[in-house]
């Protein structure tokens, strides 16, 4: 929802401008049923429609597109007639908000004729800007990638319980287990629910980011966000890895010491990379603010 806040507000003017050529293009006059009909037909992004008279009575049931809703007709809109401002033309279009009714974000459309009576057109935004091309479109490229990610995320969450299955059961090992062998069953057992989590958080990533809330949730910069948490969570696995090496090496054969140095140098140059990632990421945000 944050990100599609930001691409309103970087495209507003031209989001506005579409609004109101698309609305204006349409004749309106006396509403009845045929001609709410040819109004929602004429635009997809439409969910609601009513109108509401120079003293700012609401003096039709408010339409939506599967029916309608009379409880409203009657209702009192004075207060929204009095603190809008019309331009030059009559028109106006409102900030976005959430629905009460459907709980997705709106903007509304006020178009005032001549006799006073105001028409309010409240428009789906998800609907507007994929219709513009400001967020992806359902194009077949699109749904295509949706199902991949869905796939591919969904075996990621297989895996991550996998590991988190195995990694239990080797805790339940270690309760049953004495010496060496118990502290071979608590590490591996670390390391596979350390992984699992891991894992689990890529993948609920990918679902969000890609899946359920595409293209709202593309936040620059939460790659890095992403690919920081991933690499906090290997670099914990791959640490006791290396200190289940290191004991392992000491108990077993010291000269095979220089192998767990390896493992650890590689974690050592693991977290220095991540800490440059986040200096630089940083660094671009602050730039850009």
């Amino acid at each position: 929802m944050k990100q599609m806040m930001q691409i309103y507000r970087t495209n507003r003017e031209t989001v506005e401008a579409f609004l109101l050529t698309t609305i204006s293009d349409k004749p309106y006059a006396q509403f009845d049923e045929s001609q709410v009909r040819a109004t929602f037909k004429n635009l997809p992004c439409l969910s609601d429609l009513y109108v509401i008279d120079a003293q700012g009575m609401q003096i039709t049931p408010t339409w939506r597109r599967n029916g309608h809703d009379a409880s409203m007709q009657g209702a009192d809109k004075g207060y929204f007639i009095n603190r809008i401002r019309f331009d030059e033309h009559g028109n106006y279009v409102s900030n976005p908000y959430i629905c009460a009714h459907s709980g997705q974000p709106k903007v509304s459309v006020a178009r005032r004729f001549a006799d006073g009576t105001v028409v309010v057109f409240d428009l789906d935004l998800v609907s507007v800007m994929t219709k513009m091309h400001l967020i992806d479109s359902d194009r077949l490229i699109s749904k295509l990638s949706v199902w991949v990610y869905a796939m591919l995320g969904g075996g990621l969450v297989l895996l991550a319980l996998f590991l988190g299955v195995y990694g239990l059961i080797g805790f339940v090992k270690a309760l049953s287990s004495f010496g060496d062998e118990m502290l071979q069953h608590v590490f591996k057992s670390i390391i596979g629910i350390t992984l699992a989590i891991a894992i689990y958080d890529l993948a609920k990533t990918i679902l969000e980011k890609e899946v359920f809330f595409r293209s709202l949730t593309l936040e620059e910069g939460n790659e890095y966000a992403t690919l920081t948490k991933f690499l906090t969570s290997i670099i914990i696995a791959l640490s006791i890895e290396s200190l289940m090496v290191v004991f392992k090496v000491a108990i077993n054969d010291i000269g095979q010491m220089n192998y767990a140095l390896y493992l650890l140098s590689g974690v050592g140059i693991l977290i220095v990379s991540m800490a440059i990632l986040t200096f630089v990421s940083r660094k671009k945000a602050e730039a850009k603010e």
